[in-house]
């Protein structure tokens, strides 16, 4: 569904990186590579622990972020720049790296946790740390699905080279949507952004969407289904309340609608709130002792990648208070 470029990163991995052993006791399993687990990488291995990682990539959400103004210390960098130094900083340590790979499935047994991944491996740690963040949500519309790769796409970042001088339309209302929307604005003829009730985006993107005379705002319409045979030809909208429909020519629909936490595989090993993220305290702690959770997969509040950092950091110093003082 998302396709990034990492043959750089593989390379890295190959040269770098410590194979996983799966009769080894880790210290720690880390789950997911985005800002918070990859921070949380560092701090586990400046501790002297053994950490491995399991991760489909390097960089998660950051790899679909075209451009990022409010990271300190850039003014300025682009998702992809910034995974790569993110990435570059975790390979200067002695820590196994899982990837490409996703876990399925975790549980504990007796004083240890068993983490089983898509891939048939099985590794075993005297404690977790949950970042595996969250994914794009789906709207469940006719051919969605059969057209995602087709036109359907769930990442402007990766996929808006595709649609010079086309048209495209841009579903959501958030920061996320309205970015979408404007880097799309750049190359694409026309942009549609179709917005349910009103933009939620923050101020500064807000005013860009105004100054933009590419994109045209559908305000109070919701998708109701995507036509097209081989490819996306057309996007149905209508009313949000019910008074009428229209059909909107498009080569490209961009989902923006929102995220879901990546949460099914811990099968209520951790309390979850309505929302499915990890209920965290402050020190990144959950309800089951010796997992921690730390980034956009927690209950935290406001998900930036500057506070997943921070929420790395703090559930790595905490894991190793942990297990300084736990017998395991």
């Amino acid at each position: 569904m998302i396709k990034i470029n990492l043959d750089n990163l593989q390379e890295t991995i190959k040269r770098q990186t410590i194979e996983p052993d799966e009769d080894f006791l880790y210290d720690v399993i880390i789950i997911g590579g985005g800002p918070a687990g990859m921070t949380a990488c560092v701090y586990a291995a400046r501790k002297k622990l053994n950490v491995l990682l399991i991760t489909k990539n390097l960089g998660g959400q950051v790899l679909w972020t075209s451009g990022i103004e409010n990271y300190m210390g850039y003014q300025y960098i682009t998702g992809q720049e910034l995974a790569q130094k993110f990435s570059e900083q975790v390979y200067s340590f002695p820590i196994a790296i899982q990837m490409p790979d996703e876990v399925i499935q975790v549980e504990r047994k007796n004083k240890y946790f068993i983490v089983y991944t898509k891939y048939g491996s099985t590794f075993q740690a005297r404690a977790l740390i949950i970042a595996s963040g969250k994914e794009p949500k789906q709207l469940g519309i006719p051919n969605e699905k059969e057209l995602t790769g087709r036109g359907v796409s769930y990442c402007a970042t990766c996929d808006a080279p595709l649609y010079h001088n086309k048209t495209t339309a841009v579903i959501g209302g958030g920061n996320s949507a309205v970015l979408a929307a404007l880097e799309l604005s750049k190359i694409a003829r026309l942009v549609y952004l179709i917005v349910r009730s009103s933009i939620k985006a923050d101020p500064v993107l807000t005013d860009r969407l105004n100054q933009t005379p590419r994109i045209k705002v559908y305000l109070g319409y919701v998708p109701k289904s995507i036509k097209g045979k081989e490819h996306v030809e057309s996007l149905i909208i209508t009313k949000t309340d019910g008074s009428g429909e229209q059909e909107l020519l498009t080569d490209g629909i961009f989902i923006e609608a929102g995220l879901v936490p990546n949460t099914k595989f811990l099968n209520g090993l951790v309390k979850t709130n309505e929302k499915e993220e990890i209920i965290v305290n402050c020190n990144c702690e959950t309800s089951e002792p010796g997992v921690f959770a730390c980034g956009d997969v927690t209950n935290v509040i406001d998900k930036q990648i500057i506070i997943a950092c921070g929420e790395g950091a703090k559930a790595a110093l905490t894991l190793y208070r942990y297990l300084m003082s736990t017998k395991i």
